[in-house]
This record gives structure tokens, sequence and C-alpha cells, in this order.
């Protein structure tokens, strides 16, 4: 007989009937997979790729739990109508049907992030990187403990899961599984070379800035030069035009200004030629 629960209350308290005096809250609490065999029955957490809703799973004997907000409809189980009949074959049947749902969400969040790579991959949606990356991480690290607790429900062989009653379809949710985990590693490979190359693409643009930065302060530079050579000159006769009685004669001042003019030429064509101007 399997029972489904929303409500965990009364999940909780049907719980209790069975004989499972473990605390269930906890185990809302925790960000990562559980598998606890006891006695007469087995614990299983299942979690999705987000924290709610939880998928907790009691199995036994004569009664199976599961406290989730997923549905599976007659069909699904009329796949396995010979095998539900065997001992310890509907708990058999739900934990495939469960851990099949997970793998789904696992696989869903994957593709997300799989585009966002492709987007990422174009020099778009670059913003999104960081968290990407984090969440790419975060699905991997729950494949992988998903993929543990598969392989461990099959090597302990605990009787609440009998995965020999449902062979084929169980080491092709492991299959998929590990499929699933390799793409995450490859995924994560792929993000270490984009950030590579846009730690490079941001060098080269860094480098540039630079170089026009240093360009502009180069014609600065040069500019007050040249503005710097008239504005001497014209103090330097200002302040001892009374000890310079030659700036009296008519033609002194045009000869200053006209010195000042072939400096300041010379010294803008010597800041052209050495790249300031």
């Amino acid at each position: 007989m399997i029972e489904t629960f929303t409500n965990f209350e009364r999940f909780e308290a049907e719980a209790k009937k069975l004989g499972v005096e473990v605390d269930l809250r906890a185990l809302l609490t925790l960000d990562f997979l559980f598998l606890e065999q006891y006695k007469d029955f087995v614990i299983l957490s299942l979690r999705d790729y987000e924290k709610e809703p939880s998928n907790i799973v009691i199995l036994s004997l004569d009664k199976n739990l599961m406290y989730s907000g997923k549905e599976f409809a007659d069909r699904d189980f009329r796949m396995f109508s010979y095998t539900i009949q065997k001992k310890y074959g509907e708990s058999s049947v739900l934990t495939y049907l469960v851990s099949k749902a997970v793998l789904e969400s696992y696989t869903k969040k994957f593709e997300e992030l799989n585009d966002l790579i492709d987007e990422f991959e174009a020099g778009h949606e670059l913003d999104r990187f960081e968290d990407t990356s984090i969440s790419l991480r975060k699905t991997m690290d729950r494949v992988e403990d998903f993929l543990n607790i598969l392989i461990t429900l099959e090597e302990r062989k605990i009787r609440q899961v009998n995965t020999a009653f449902i062979s084929y379809d169980y080491e092709l949710l492991i299959s998929r599984t590990r499929h699933l985990l390799d793409r995450c590693r490859n995924h994560v490979n792929q993000l270490r070379d984009i950030r590579t190359q846009i730690e490079m693409r941001s060098t080269i643009e860094l480098n540039k800035r630079i170089e026009r930065l240093t360009d502009i302060m180069k014609k600065l530079t040069a500019l007050t030069l040249i503005f710097m050579i008239p504005n001497i000159i014209a103090s330097h006769f200002g302040m001892n035009f009374k000890f310079m009685p030659e700036l009296s004669m008519p033609e002194a001042y045009p000869a200053v200004i006209i010195g000042s003019l072939a400096i300041s030429i010379g010294a803008a064509l010597y800041m052209k030629k050495i790249g300031w101007l």
C-alpha cells in the first residue's frame, strides 16, 4: 500500500503508526540526500535541485509513505503490475519512480544551465556567469550524491528496495545519471575555459584602455610643453624689460615673436617625430 502526503504533519503522524520514532522534520532542513536503513523500514530523502519540495519516502513491507509534491499516474505503476505483487515489489517500484522523477528535475535544471552556457560562449548574458557557475557545481554535487544513493541501494541489498525486480529500468536509471554527471563535469571544464577567455578579453581591453590613456597623456604633455615655450619667453622679457634697452628697437618685438613661434614649431615637429603628437 502506498500513501502520498503533501501535509507534513499528517505524514509524520502516519509514520509514527509504523513505528518510526526518528525526527523526520530534521530531514526538511537537510540540504543533501539521505538514506538510512532500520530494522523494519528504510527512510530515503531525495531532494530536487531546489530545496522545496522535499521527497521523503518511508519503505516497509506493509505500507509505504511518501511526502512529496510529485504525483504518479496509475499507468506508471501499471507498467510494473507484476513486480508490485512480489514481496517488497511495491516499495522497490516506488523508489524507482521517485528516483526517476528526481533525476528528471536535475536534468531539467542542467538543460537550463546549458542554454546559459551557450549564451556565454556567444558573449551574451555574462553578468550571470558567476551565478551559473555556482548553480552548475551545485547541480553536479547533487547528481553525484544521487548516483551514490542509487549505487548504495543496489549494492547493500536492502530488502525494501530489491533492484533485481526492476534490473533493466534501474540500470538504465543509473546509466542516465552517470551520463548527466559526465555532462556536468564537462560543462564545469567548459565554464573554466570560458572564464579564461573572458579574463583574456578583459586583459586585452584593459591594455587597450591603458594605451589610449598613455597616448592622451603624451599628447597633453606635448601640448603643455609647446605652449609653455612662448609663455616662458614672454615672461622672461617682460620681467626684464627695463634692463634690456635693445627691446626698445622697432624690430625687437617681431624678432622675439618670430623666435618664439620658431621654437614652438620646432618643439611641435620634434614631439610629432617621437610620436607624442
